[in-house]
């Protein structure tokens, strides 16, 4: 009230308005890093559009409340919105900790794929051999934030001796992305998963590692590690690998390829300092857990 002190004022944009504008919005829902609100305060709705959202869909938003003139906002903003849950992605450094004969041990792999089974629930690809002794609780390497248990795993012993290992996120705290993380914290979407085929191009990435820069050598070979261990139809490339790689994903642009298994000179530095231009390394190829399990990448 005027006696009160308060002052009224014309608003140029109506409620119904803005509503309307909202609304047209909020049928776009569903592009990645964007978000939208009424601002009663300054009268309009504000529009935030984050990293990583394409020209096309920008596009969309713009043409949406192309109508509604200053009564919107756009604003870009840097970085991306993601729940306040612990994100999850395939590159990332996995640990589990164990006792075995007595003496505790730490296990080092890498996480490779994060993949579904047809009811939705998310599962970790990683080695089987990273199982070895009892690791069979895993958790995220950066904060020590648990994942879940292994369920299946298989290291030579298998009908196909093959080396693959199948993690059940346990953790609701966890948010299991279908993305790879490269060691720059940029990500990668996965999208699908194919059999390799010699010459491809192909990336490798590891919570030690990463060479972002290889191709498949061979995409049958027979490999028999140091341990007496004989692994078959595995797919060989010229990247590199260390130790604690292991897990890690291989793949071609948006499509899953192989999971770490080894590699020649695990034991020396990957980057500039490798002088091993006979460095390869060998996976097992995702497509056939994905059958063999009934798992699909997302």
């Amino acid at each position: 009230m005027r006696s009160a002190g308060a002052v009224a004022e014309v608003v140029p944009h109506s409620t119904a308005e803005l509503g309307s504008a909202k609304a047209r919005l909020d049928q776009l829902a569903g592009i990645r890093d964007t978000a939208w609100s009424i601002d009663q305060i300054s009268n309009r709705v504000n529009v935030q559009i984050y990293d990583g959202v394409s020209d096309a869909d920008r596009s969309r938003i713009e043409k949406a409340v192309s109508g509604y003139g200053d009564a919107v906002k756009i604003t870009e903003r840097s970085g991306k919105i993601e729940s306040t849950a612990y994100a999850m992605r395939g590159g990332l450094g996995i640990t589990s900790e164990y006792t075995s004969g007595g003496t505790n041990w730490i296990t080092t792999c890498t996480a490779g794929f994060n993949v579904q089974n047809a009811s939705g629930k998310k599962y970790m690809l990683t080695a089987g051999h990273c199982m070895g002794g009892g690791a069979v609780t895993w958790h995220r390497r950066s904060g020590d934030i648990p994942l879940g248990r292994a369920i299946n795993w298989v290291y030579g012993n298998d009908t196909d001796q093959s080396d693959y290992g199948v993690v059940e996120y346990t953790n609701s705290d966890v948010t299991p992305n279908g993305t790879i993380q490269y060691k720059d914290g940029s990500e990668g979407q996965i999208s699908r998963s194919a059999s390799a085929f010699e010459g491809e191009k192909v990336k490798c990435v590891g919570t030690v590692s990463q060479d972002l820069v290889g191709m498949v050598l061979a995409t049958d070979a027979t490999v028999t590690y140091t341990d007496g261990t004989t692994l078959r139809q595995m797919i060989e490339a010229s990247n590199c690998s260390v130790h604690g790689d292991s897990g890690g994903p291989l793949i071609s642009d948006e499509t899953a390829l192989g999971i770490l298994s080894g590699g020649s000179y695990a034991d020396q530095p990957c980057g500039d300092s490798d002088g091993q231009a006979d460095r390869s390394s060998f996976y097992e190829p995702v497509y056939k857990v994905l059958s063999w399990e009934g798992l699909k990448v997302y």
